[in-house]
């Protein structure tokens, strides 16, 4: 490989990629669904974000230390943590684009046999996946310093330095994540044939997460809630995150450069962390693309296991389910997407519970403890399925296989069908089970609502099943595994959404409104989401076994992902 970089050649690149991303919008390939739904929830998250920002930047920007008032220094500390905390989420970012792009892109088989730099391919790679994180700059660094400038006025200096952040950050994440790229790999290439592993570490991360979550939502409940938040920042507090923040580099650095503080100091620090992680990327080039093309080349690892010899004849139906749980169990995205994700739903609804029980009674005067437990069951009920999008869309290639055996088309499809209800009923039930030990709900209550997820889960994987089954989509990669979502699953999701808001919603409005007048209406809401719940199960039924033998047997199709 030539050690030079091409410009011409670096040019062309830049070019094909931009033309890569703009196909994504063509007619057939966009996912016009999840495209607007990810634009409605971001907005959702900038407002939401700039209120309790907003609200919490007025409460430490008036906190006193040693009885002085010193909004500076707390303008500091919050601007250190708040951008080294951008940064670290912009590192864990550009260590996975760079992987996939090197390590799971198609066009690598072709550059392996092409005279192409290893430099000039690598920055082209670089760049793009560096523009990409500008824009999550600009989502990150401008709300949190306008919302800061709208509640304590900065001079133009700060707007400028602003600007400035925006493209400086994600060169320093990009300089980061280049030396952390390899690594990464190594130890994902280690763990992927310890599927059980694999597993454990990445719930725990996830559970971990969640639980750093529940505390923020905790917070928000005491900054909407009063003022205690306030008195929670003692001096021994206020110490620790004097000396935390004095800790974090380069974010300190950037704060005093915003804030006009120590600026050669830290405008140095910066110029010297860049030199210096641009210098070692660039010298590990060659390791990096070197393992990129050997693995595209190669067709990615083969795992070699022991024979085993069957213990038992399986049933045709059981046969299939362990097809189905092996096929996610042994892909660790979808291992993520699918199993860990069902294992956090009861950890996510018990957090949101605890902090929207409370929150309702305080500022309506109304206890609506079960019909909050219906909406947040329904409604992470219907993300944890998520999985059931694409349950024949991940089969690939298999599904003819399978199709071509003397299987009935019914065990195949209630086989995938099982298998989500197995999952979802335990989340349900863990969660059913959570608020009835914590005492939010009875016990024939929580029951009532352990048998209402279980019947709209039901329906929602039904018909999530027929609607794949109608357009499915294979993926071309050796291993079938799907590396995008589509049009199926952006628009489960939304329709699981909205039925989440809508009944939750529904109950919830009627039962304030009837507490209010002083009648009874926990009735109301028993006969709703039963009546609601059976019908969905029963609609969508009808949906997925509607023609499906003929369909089955006549489908020759399955676009491409």
């Amino acid at each position: 490989m030539k050690d030079k970089i091409d410009v011409s050649l670096l040019k062309a690149l830049l070019r094909k990629q931009r033309q890569e991303r703009a196909s994504s919008f063509k007619k057939g390939n966009f996912d016009a669904v999840g495209f607007t739904l990810r634009i409605l929830l971001t907005a959702a998250f900038l407002v939401i974000f700039a209120i309790f920002f907003g609200k919490f930047s007025d409460i430490y920007l008036s906190i006193k230390t040693d009885g002085v008032y010193n909004p500076t220094a707390r303008l500091y500390e919050l601007l250190s943590i708040a951008y080294t905390a951008i940064l670290i989420f912009m590192v864990i970012g550009g260590v996975s684009q760079i992987n996939r792009a090197l390590f799971a892109a198609d066009d690598m088989k072709l550059f392996s046999a092409m005279p192409v730099g290893a430099k000039t391919l690598y920055v082209s790679k670089l760049l793009t996946i560096y523009a990409g994180q500008i824009l999550f700059a600009l989502l990150t660094i401008l709300p949190v310093n306008v919302t800061i400038a709208v509640h304590s006025p900065q001079p133009a200096w700060y707007y400028l330095m602003t600007a400035a952040a925006c493209v400086l950050l994600p060169l320093i994440s990009i300089a980061v994540a280049s030396l952390l790229a390899l690594p990464y790999n190594a130890v994902k290439q280690f763990l992927k044939p310890r599927f059980f592993l694999n597993y454990i570490i990445v719930t725990a991360i996830t559970a971990a997460l969640f639980y750093l979550y529940a505390m923020l939502l905790g917070a928000v409940k005491e900054m909407l809630l009063g003022d205690e938040l306030k008195y929670f920042f003692n001096e021994r507090v206020m110490d620790f995150l004097q000396s935390f923040a004095n800790a974090l580099y380069p974010g300190k650095w950037l704060a005093n450069f915003m804030l006009k503080r120590e600026r050669l100091f830290s405008g140095l620090g910066i110029l010297i962390m860049l030199i210096v992680c641009l210098i070692l990327s660039m010298t590990m080039i060659r390791a990096i693309l070197t393992r990129a093309l050997q693995s595209r080349i190669a067709g990615g690892e083969n795992f070699i296991y022991p024979k085993r010899k069957l213990t038992q004849r399986r049933t045709t139906f059981s046969a299939l389910v362990k097809k189905e749980f092996l096929q996610i169990f042994r892909t660790p995205s979808y291992m993520f997407s699918y199993f860990s994700v069902a294992v956090i739903m009861p950890m996510m609804v018990y957090f949101c519970m605890s902090v929207g029980a409370s929150l309702v009674v305080k500022l309506i005067g109304v206890n609506c403890n079960v019909e909050l437990a219906i909406f947040l069951t329904l409604l992470f009920g219907s993300l944890t399925n998520v999985f059931c999008t694409t349950n024949i869309s991940r089969d690939g290639a298999m599904f003819y296989s399978v199709k071509a055996m003397p299987v009935s088309y019914k065990s195949v499809f209630f086989s995938k069908v099982f298998l989500c209800m197995v999952v979802t009923a335990f989340s349900q039930a863990i969660s059913a089970l959570l608020l009835f030990a914590t005492g939010y709900l009875s016990l024939w209550i929580a029951l009532f609502l352990f048998a209402a997820g279980m019947l709209c889960s039901f329906a929602q994987i039904c018909f999530a099943t027929r609607s794949d089954f109608n357009h499915a989509k294979f993926s071309t990669e050796e291993d079938g595994e799907i590396k995008e979502s589509g049009n199926t699953v952006s628009t489960i999701i939304v329709l699981g959404m909205l039925a989440s808001f809508l009944i939750g919603g529904a109950v919830l409005l009627i039962r304030m409104l009837f507490t209010l007048r002083g009648w009874n209406g926990e009735y109301i809401t028993y006969l709703i989401v039963g009546v609601v719940s059976l019908c969905a199960a029963a609609l969508a039924y009808y949906y997925l076994v509607r023609k499906l033998g003929k369909k089955y047997y006549e489908f020759s199709g399955g676009g491409l992902l």
